[in-house]
């Protein structure tokens, strides 16, 4: 794909309007689709919990497509991807996550293997950070359970008496476990332009063992308490 003439200040907006657009939508497919808005204070909580994660989530994601393709000198642009949005809120409505608004467009210049190998690496570079984010999450979740059961026990407190602050940061670690191994995951798949293909196309065992590595990591979904 051609990769459009570098603007920083366009492309600064297309990543701020993907991520208010993907933090909204991921938000209300977490809160429950078209059913969240019975509940409008709960939604507007999940929403702003999803927009803190989604910015490190996708924002990190990207960059790290960005930097590896610079690094080995190639031209890489973020751009949004308008249909990708509207798919992201579609199945937000119906309670899906879906994740694709846009990402970095390489110009990579020969088709030759060493460019190839270069712009598989650059691809994993995104699904990687969103796996160390998934794990980083999952421990903060857990640690964040151990400090404020440990803090009622030695204070007498009930969860109640904390609720402006504790539901709140407990919800970011929670919902951050599950959108970074779902991006893991989502972005993995070996088809069209996902990152998967290009990591697929570069070293399929490679592919095959990050693959199953964000599917052990989509696991953490169902281990992971979402409310204390």
């Amino acid at each position: 794909m051609e990769v459009q003439k570098e603007d920083i200040f366009h492309e600064i907006f297309e990543f701020a309007v993907s991520v208010v657009w993907l933090g909204i939508a991921f938000g209300i497919a977490i809160a429950g689709g078209w059913d969240a808005f019975k509940d409008l204070v709960s939604l507007r909580n999940t929403i702003l919990e999803s927009l803190v994660v989604v910015f490190f989530a996708f924002v990190f994601h990207e960059l790290a497509h960005r930097i590896v393709a610079r690094r080995y000198g190639f031209h890489a642009v973020y751009h949004v991807w308008i249909p990708g949005l509207i798919l992201a809120m579609g199945a937000a409505l119906l309670g899906f996550l879906f994740a694709a608004p846009g990402g970095v467009h390489f110009q990579i210049g020969e088709n030759t293997a060493e460019n190839r190998a270069k712009l598989g690496k650059s691809a994993l570079a995104g699904p990687i950070v969103n796996m160390v984010l998934a794990v980083v999450f999952t421990i903060l979740t857990f640690a964040f359970i151990f400090f404020v059961n440990s803090y009622l026990l030695s204070t007498g407190k009930s969860v109640s008496q904390l609720a402006s602050w504790v539901n709140p940061a407990f919800g970011i670690c929670a919902i951050g476990v599950e959108i970074n191994a779902w991006l893991a995951l989502f972005n993995l798949i070996p088809w069209g332009n996902f990152d998967g293909y290009k990591i697929f196309q570069w070293n399929k065992k490679i592919w095959i063992i990050f693959f199953i590595g964000s599917i052990a990591l989509g696991a953490l979904m169902f281990f992971v308490p979402i409310a204390l």
